[in-house]
């Protein structure tokens, strides 16, 4: 059998090597009406406004068009699992807050709708696709004024890698409850339990049997087995949470469980038992902020089920039918560096993630990772433009089916402009804008190879991004 040599992944170990050793540069303070991240949520999109009482607003989107200037519509050249965002299609999403107040308790009512890339002016149909990402209520005051208490379904998250669009560390999805303390000001802690469950034939399985009395089928939970999940983070401000500049320390951990149950595999009914299964995440976070300028370093581990990530389930697993073995590694950096009329945005990753299975060749064993940079220039307050610069790389534990020597793997460097109008004032994180974007995607041989034979994307070396877009965020929860 063919040797499969594992391509360095140097670059990406320079980066991030010079991302945590990187001397932290004094910023210039912006104008009043330019916003900036709260230290709370650095590298954050968005805070938590406060608002009197009743209703309330706010929204993340982005939508664009473009062209591949050959006569088909511009898509993603992204091959890993978290490439520049730089490309990404339309998405949306609506909040509506509803805010009281009674005696010395505050509480919130958030409800959160999102959309798509269904859009009808470009489709021509009405078949837009919805999602309830948060639907919950939380209240601050009963018993302590540092105490907050959740309960309801919604995205948990902390800081992202902002040119990537992911959320290194802490990300989950769940129905449930949770409590935020903050102790003094410097000490914040985190803590939720819940549960959700996947639409998927490894988490819930419905069979048509036959009833006790009156005639045709009934519908049948044959595997039902949520998937139960809990978090905890600690965080540790050096000045406190609102100072505008200082250090912060966060330490993070899941974990998540899943109970046994009966599979189905075929119609003859043919069945076997899956035993139950778990997961944990140990992960840590620090971050240099002064003014809008920040530096976000993560270190996160996973093993099992935390693996996977909440939204994911295993394809394959061991022998003992669990996902025991299976293990995600990564580390990221996110920092923005804002002087006067100049800014520089940058991010990146590595990542090592084994599945479950103990084969040695499989695509589902992998070592990846991305990196970019965006420095930005204004002209004024209200007009600039940016340039953005990223490399991927990814290498499969696989042969190449192709060449039959060596492992399955490619690489995309892509450079791109994007002039832009900021109605709202300068400054790298204010939105909204305008902007046009050109992008030139340059994929070796291997990276074409990821394609299927007969795709298109994958016959041309250059791929040409060329269109115009515009992203918005305002009054958006996040935690």
């Amino acid at each position: 059998m063919p040797r499969v040599n594992r391509p360095t992944l140097l670059p990406f170990a320079c980066v991030l090597g010079v991302g945590f050793a990187a001397t932290f540069v004094e910023a210039q303070p912006l104008p009043p009406s330019a916003p900036t991240p709260s230290p709370a949520v650095l590298g954050g999109r968005e805070t938590i406004t406060t608002s009197p009482t009743g209703f309330s607003f706010g929204s993340y989107g982005r939508v664009g068009v473009a062209s591949d200037l050959r006569g088909r519509t511009g898509r993603s050249t992204n091959i890993v699992a978290f490439g520049p965002r730089l490309q990404a299609p339309p998405y949306a999403e609506l909040q509506f807050n509803y805010d009281a107040r009674f005696a010395s308790a505050r509480w919130r009512a958030v409800t959160t709708i999102a959309m798509n890339e269904n859009l009808f002016h470009f489709t021509g149909r009405f078949d837009g696709t919805f999602a309830v990402r948060n639907l919950y209520l939380e209240e601050t005051g009963v018993g302590s004024d540092n105490l907050t208490l959740w309960v309801g379904s919604r995205m948990y998250r902390g800081d992202d890698v902002y040119l990537l669009n992911f959320w290194p560390m802490d990300s989950l999805n769940m129905v449930g409850a949770g409590a935020r303390y903050t102790a003094g000001d410097h000490v914040v802690l985190q803590a939720a339990v819940g549960m959700n469950r996947l639409d998927d034939p490894y988490q819930l399985q419905t069979i048509n049997v036959a009833p006790r009395e009156g005639f045709g089928p009934q519908t049948a939970f044959l595997l039902d087995r949520p998937r139960v999940l809990g978090s905890a983070k600690a965080t540790w401000y050096s000045v406190g949470r609102t100072a505008r500049e200082g250090l912060k320390l966060s330490v993070y951990g899941e974990f998540h469980s899943m109970a046994a149950g009966v599979r189905q595999l075929n119609d003859a009914g043919t069945r076997i038992e899956l035993p139950s299964d778990g997961g944990w995440v140990l992960g840590a976070q620090a971050g240099l902020y002064r003014g809008p300028s920040f530096i976000n370093v993560f270190v996160r581990y996973a093993q099992g089920l935390g693996a996977y990530g909440d939204l994911d389930v295993p394809v394959t697993l061991a022998s003992a039918r669990t996902s025991s073995r299976s293990l995600d590694f990564r580390v990221a950096v996110s920092g923005n560096w804002e002087r006067g009329a100049f800014a520089l945005m940058f991010g990146g990753y590595f990542r090592y993630f084994r599945d479950a299975d103990a084969g040695v060749f499989s695509r589902d064993a992998l070592v990846e990772g991305a990196i970019a940079a965006r420095p930005i220039v204004w002209f004024g307050n209200y007009v600039g433009i940016a340039a953005e610069v990223s490399y991927q790389h990814i290498v499969y534990n696989a042969i190449d089916p192709v060449t039959g020597n060596g492992a399955l793997a490619g690489s995309v460097l892509r450079f791109a402009a994007l002039p832009f109008v900021s109605p709202g004032g300068r400054g790298s994180y204010t939105r909204p804008h305008l902007q046009i974007i050109y992008a030139a995607s340059l994929r070796d041989d291997g990276a074409r190879r990821l394609y299927a034979p007969d795709d298109p994307a994958g016959f041309n070396s250059v791929e040409h991004f060329l269109g115009v877009g515009t992203e918005w965020w305002f009054n958006s929860s996040y935690l």
